[in-house]
């Protein structure tokens, strides 16, 4: 299997974004209108943040902040992980994409570019990964 970039999993796929003043009902139907399940946070040009779904219903919705007073500043995560366009897979897997995370900031030059989601992943570089892991793990509990 040849090793892929982010970049080739991508593709020209559309980067969705939000403002950090953006109201969790407006950002919410935005999603809904483009069936994705994060946005990356962008003031001025620069990558602030990254929103999801899990963020709203968690951190939003379920304690009870009203939707049209809260912002995405609010309940964004701030000061995300991210990748390069052109890292390899398992730079996103390593960087705990699938464990911690489920959406990364894809970054170029700079600024964000587009964001990948666990769900983009081959699963068999998920489970090259995961088989390297526990080698890795297996080999550091002998002393190797």
């Amino acid at each position: 299997m040849s090793t892929t970039t982010i970049r080739k999993i991508l593709g020209l796929r559309q980067l969705h974004s939000a403002s950090p003043d953006q109201s969790l009902r407006d950002i919410s139907k935005e999603m809904a209108d483009h069936n994705v399940g994060a946005v990356a946070v962008v003031e001025d040009g620069k990558l602030v943040g990254i929103l999801t779904e899990r963020d709203i219903v968690f951190r939003g919705v379920g304690c009870g902040l009203p939707v049209d007073d809260t912002s995405v500043a609010d309940i964004m995560t701030r000061e995300p992980v991210t990748v390069e366009i052109d890292d390899p897979i398992s730079d996103a897997l390593a960087a705990k994409l699938g464990d911690a995370f489920r959406h990364l900031p894809v970054m170029e030059n700079g600024r964000v570019v587009g964001l990948l989601s666990y769900r983009d992943i081959p699963p068999q570089y998920a489970m090259m990964f995961e088989h390297f892991r526990e080698m890795a793990s297996a080999r550091a509990d002998e002393g190797l």
